[in-house]
């Protein structure tokens, strides 16, 4: 019998704020792909001052990864999001539901946004890593 990739939020506790999953579990004959962070810049090196860009073209950079391996947002299992400002918080959630929204399955990984004074580079306002499982 294979087992599914089990996204659950207890009754006993506060539901996620947003769509997201407040645990996953993972079974043993899944693939897992762990993903480094993912900023928001393009192809041809290319980024947008805003939020909303930023934070899709850094989901659409997951996208990438995940069909290089046959895998799709769906398949997302954990995101960790690391922005720079509170006042982009709208941004980040604007971008994400643009390119979650658009998916034929809505991804509901389990999430962590965490506002840091900086990231590696000045201009990037965001930096999504992520983890993925599929069985």
């Amino acid at each position: 019998m294979t087992k599914t990739i089990d996204r659950f939020n207890p009754p006993n506790m506060a539901q996620p704020f947003t769509r997201y999953s407040q645990a996953v579990e993972i079974p043993p004959n899944a693939r897992t792909l762990i993903i480094g962070g993912q900023v928001g810049v393009r192809i041809d090196g290319s980024m947008s001052d805003a939020m909303a860009e930023q934070t899709s073209q850094c989901f659409r950079n997951i996208e990438i990864i995940l069909r290089a391996k046959n895998m799709e947002l769906a398949d997302l299992v954990e995101t960790r999001t690391y922005i720079t400002s509170t006042d982009d918080i709208e941004g980040y959630r604007e971008g994400r539901a643009a390119v979650f929204n658009s998916c034929k399955s809505f991804p509901e990984p389990a999430a962590a946004l965490l506002v840091v004074d900086a990231l590696a580079q000045p201009h990037w306002k965001i930096e999504i890593c992520a983890t993925a499982a599929k069985v």
